[in-house]
């Protein structure tokens, strides 16, 4: 048995209602426990609601200053998050249906309803509360991560439509969510000659595949440049949903600006250059290796000198080595066997 009470509120004038739901909540053989109060008019109803706090309200249609759904709208006006059961003789399904569309969790009919599972009829509806507070919460959550991430994050449609714009995202591009949202993303965010291929990512990522790291620029209103690096994924596909593409936008400018402005490691591989100056150093490395026997048995500098002239000529890259790579190679491998040189001497 749950160990906090249900409190309920039974709206209606009917005694022999009253009576009936007082007995059948006070069951001790219930699965959870209830407290009951009693409102005979929808003002009265009002006023509890106002002034406390509770977990169910049984409804009835026909009271003393209020009839039909109009009840219903009047509750639910009042109180949004109240669970709302009508209890009611009226049976008509049109009244049953509307009632659920204007905010009634069910609708039950008198007495049958009395008698039959009214109880695990409350429990669900107050179990069905928690379920959506909760799923309500989460995606409040969610939302706030979303909204303040310190990137940019577009939701996108299978029509390439923005459903969504983040506060990220309003930033880099200027414009508010409200005047982006149905418009085309590849119009509203990406240059024009780089539409084509995000097109073909939009339609790699509503096909199921994940697309990382694709490249556009993005030119602010003062005129400066930024980098942007994509990454998009999907969502919703396969799931009886509409599938929906999320797209990550990373301002990478900075990081851009780093590599060009400090001497790296990273910096290095964007030197066209870089390719062939790694093949000189492994080639002579190489050399040094295979005359480690020969060298370490000279005896003189000047076999050292010919040992060194013969390796920057036997072992050519790719390209012809130019001389000033050629002196610069012999002048490695004679400080790297300097210290045998000095010993055999």
């Amino acid at each position: 048995m749950d160990a906090t009470p249900m409190n309920v509120l039974l709206v209606g004038d009917d005694p022999d209602t009253r009576r009936l739901v007082q007995r059948i909540l006070s069951n001790p053989d219930q699965s959870f426990r209830c407290t009951l109060e009693t409102a005979p008019t929808l003002t009265n109803a009002i006023n509890h609601l106002r002034k406390k706090r509770f977990d169910n309200v049984l409804l009835d249609l026909d009271l003393p200053d209020s009839s039909g759904l109009e009840t219903v709208d009047r509750i639910r006006n009042s109180s949004p998050d109240v669970p709302i059961i009508v209890l009611t003789a009226r049976g008509d399904k049109d009244m049953q249906v509307e009632a659920i569309k204007r905010g009634a969790d069910d609708y039950l009919i008198k007495p049958k309803a009395l008698c039959e599972s009214l109880a695990e009829h409350i429990r669900y509806a107050i179990r069905r509360k928690k379920a959506i507070e909760a799923l309500r919460d989460t995606c409040d959550h969610f939302k706030s991560i979303v909204q303040n991430a310190p990137c940019a994050i577009v939701c996108i449609s299978p029509k390439g439509r923005i459903l969504d714009f983040n506060a990220e995202a309003q930033r880099l591009w200027g414009c508010p969510r409200e005047e982006v949202i149905g418009e085309s993303f590849l119009k509203t965010c990406i240059p024009h000659g780089d539409r084509f291929n995000l097109y073909i990512d939009l339609r790699r990522a509503l096909a199921g595949q994940s697309v990382r790291s694709t490249k556009t620029t993005l030119t602010l209103p003062d005129g400066s440049q930024h980098s942007l690096s994509w990454d998009f994924s999907c969502m919703g596909n396969g799931d009886g949903r509409s599938p929906a593409v999320v797209a990550v936008a990373h301002d990478i400018t900075a990081n851009l600006l780093s590599i060009n402005n400090r001497p790296s490691a990273l910096k290095l591989t964007f030197n066209p250059d870089f390719d062939g100056a790694v093949d000189i150093v492994i080639n002579s490395l190489t050399a040094i290796l295979e005359k480690i026997e020969e060298i370490n048995k000279c005896a003189d500098a000047d076999s050292l000198e010919r040992l060194a002239d013969e390796m920057c000529r036997s072992h050519p890259t790719r390209g012809q080595i130019t001389p000033h790579n050629a002196a610069a190679i012999k002048r490695l491998v004679l400080s790297l066997i300097t210290p045998d040189r000095e010993k055999a001497s």
